[in-house]
């Protein structure tokens, strides 16, 4: 381009149409008073000043529209804004951004504090209650031996297993978790020293001068068994458990077993009131069959019709705040209720000597707290072993850990295993109670009659009676 051209502007054209208002101004029409037109992107595109700054900013004030509010609709130039901006004016934006940007930061760390304040709470309250359960359920002695009230004693891993006791005992009682609760109440303190009491430091370093170390038992099964068998076989007992229960409850109820069905929709009711209604499907003919027959052809068997109350009912999961603490408590009262059959059961074997063999009561644990493995080799002569030989070693002890327990847990008394066995009891005799109430309901409803009622009070000359020899006549 040759430099001397001078290049038009907008002052240059022979028509302004503006983009925004649709108002057109023709170079050889001026119009009195002249409005200012301005040319602010890279396209053809040209408005009136006013309306392009109104444009902006109703733009910026719109969060949707904020973030292109200077830039073209059609080439995407960024408007350049020109105005009086003083050194002072720029000091107190700058000022009032900073104390902007400070006040997110306050909120940001207030909400990271509330946050964090309230999980900790949280953590010390679960922490405290799988304390609680420990105790309940493990006694009091074997809760000394592994935790004892001061936190500071504890091992590492109680600080993760404790805050997750109670969660595991809530979803235990949903379908999917029925073997959480064992987990962290017995699969992580078999294997757990004694607490670094002062007593059991004393103990620990004495014991060698004033006995000899213990003989190797090497016993693979034990009664009671270890907890970690326990835990292990419990997914499988109660596999066979529910398969039972279900077996027997749909011969109670007279209906074929087959798939649960999925649930389809959660319902919120927080505001109902009065007891859970129970539901008990019963398959009562109210209709002949060729009367509920679809009109489309003859339904499958086992299909159930899309609008069959009962079915909607069946996948749809009513939450009320009855069932919902009723749900929560339950799970969090396991612990007492199993140490409260565990007591009944250890009352039981005072008079039952079968019973006492079968729960493996033992007096309480005399002298110092034992070790948690048999320390029967020395580490000089294990670091003079052959690899193998170290090898073998572990396994053979780390199978005693698995099969027998600690030292501990054998020579203290078993509170755990009559709690286990008490829990037991109490799970089997409530779901009898449950399938009883079943029965019942399921006899009442089938035994259901409508009252017939004689036409007292009726008009008699309405009615068209058979003339009988007692009828009077009307």
């Amino acid at each position: 381009m040759n430099p001397s051209t001078r290049i038009p502007t907008v002052d240059d054209l022979r028509v302004k149409l503006c983009f925004i208002c649709r108002e057109e101004e023709r170079f050889d029409n001026p119009q009195e008073p002249r409005r200012a037109w301005v040319h602010p992107c890279n396209c053809t595109l040209v408005a009136h000043e006013s309306c392009l700054l109104q444009w902006i900013k109703a733009a910026q004030q719109d969060p949707a529209r904020a973030r292109n509010a200077l830039k073209c609709p059609q080439c995407g130039a960024t408007y350049e804004l020109e105005s009086d901006n003083p050194f002072i004016l720029r000091l107190l934006d700058h000022v009032n951004a900073s104390l902007s940007v400070a006040g997110k930061v306050v909120s940001a760390a207030g909400l990271a504090g509330i946050i964090v304040s309230f999980g900790f709470g949280i953590y010390i309250i679960c922490t405290s209650y799988g304390a609680y359960a420990i105790q309940e359920f493990l006694g009091k002695e074997m809760y000394n031996i592994l935790l004892t009230d001061d936190p500071s004693n504890w091992p590492w891993h109680a600080y993760m297993d404790l805050p997750l006791i109670p969660f595991s005992l809530i979803f235990s009682r949903t379908r999917f978790f029925d073997s959480l609760p064992f987990v962290p109440l017995l699969l992580a303190w078999p294997s757990s020293a004694p607490v670094a009491s002062t007593t059991g430091v004393i103990a620990a370093r004495w014991a060698p001068a004033v006995r000899a170390p213990p003989a190797p038992s090497h016993v693979i099964f034990t009664w009671p068994p270890s907890p970690i068998v326990v835990t292990m076989l419990f997914p499988i007992l109660t596999a066979f458990y529910r398969r039972a229960y279900s077996r027997i409850k749909h011969q109670i109820m007279g209906t074929q077993p087959g798939m649960r069905p999925a649930l389809r929709e959660v319902v919120w009711d927080f505001g109902g009131d009065g007891p859970v209604p129970l539901r008990a499907r019963i398959g009562v003919n109210v209709e002949p069959a060729d009367h509920r027959r679809p009109q489309g052809g003859e339904q499958a068997q086992g299909e159930e019709e899309p609008d069959d109350p009962g079915h909607v009912a069946e996948r749809t999961l009513r939450v009320t705040n009855a069932s919902l603490g009723r749900f929560i408590g339950g799970a969090l009262m396991m612990p007492a209720i199993a140490n409260y059959m565990g007591a009944i059961l250890y009352r039981l074997s005072k008079h039952f000597q079968l019973l006492r063999r079968f729960l493996a009561v033992r007096p309480p644990l005399q002298g110092p707290v034992p070790p948690p493995v048999d320390a029967w080799v020395d580490s000089q002569t294990f670091s003079k072993m052959g690899y193998l030989k170290q090898i073998g070693l572990g396994m053979r002890t780390a199978l005693d850990l698995i099969c027998g327990g600690t030292r501990s847990w054998q020579e203290c008394d078993p509170v755990w295993w009559r709690n286990s066995i008490g829990l037991g009891i109490f799970l089997v005799a409530k779901d009898c109670v449950k399938l009883m109430h079943l029965y019942l309901a399921k006899r009442e409803l089938e035994t259901r009659r409508i009252k017939s009622r004689s036409f007292a009070g009726v008009d008699m000359r309405e009615l068209d009676l058979v003339q009988r020899p007692d009828t009077p006549s009307t």
